[in-house]
């Protein structure tokens, strides 16, 4: 059984994949008429988690140059003053988290009961992401619903 795309949440930090990721997401969200949420993880003296939530309907009056404007506003400062900035009609959320980005984007998906999460990722090669590790890799397997990785 097919489970329909209600929800989609999109992570985003200052990269070309996450803009890439943001487009497709937007894509999806107004073919699928689902809401669909931007999640920052911001670290400095304390993590936040900030959010900009756009409903489905607000989706589908966006113009796609008007998203494309957005969304390269928001990787180009995904702060929370840049999102609230950039994002005046729709909800902006902030709230204290852990550090682990991968860890809130999976624990935000499966308390809002997100359907699919939409994510860039930059390539790495091995010996990095055994150092580093990478946040797509951790979100792809701990989520708690489908998620398309874009490069």
């Amino acid at each position: 059984m097919i489970k329909s795309i209600k929800k989609i949440l999109v992570p985003i930090d200052y990269s070309e994949p996450a803009f890439q990721a943001a487009w497709i997401g937007y894509s999806i969200a107004r073919t699928m008429h689902a809401s669909m949420t931007l999640i920052h993880i911001h670290i400095q003296e304390k993590a936040l988690r900030e959010l900009v939530l756009i409903d489905k309907d607000e989706l589908a009056a966006f113009s796609e140059c008007h998203f494309k404007d957005l969304i390269e506003k928001l990787v180009g400062d995904p702060s929370y003053k840049g999102l609230q900035s950039a994002a005046d009609h729709s909800v902006v959320e902030f709230d204290e988290c852990t550090y682990k980005p991968s860890d809130e984007i999976c624990h935000y998906a499966r308390d809002k009961e997100i359907n699919l999460i939409v994510m860039g990722s930059r390539i790495h090669s091995t010996f990095e992401d055994l150092i580093l590790g990478s946040v797509s890799s951790e979100v792809l397997h701990n989520a708690p619903c489908p998620v398309t990785v874009v490069h």
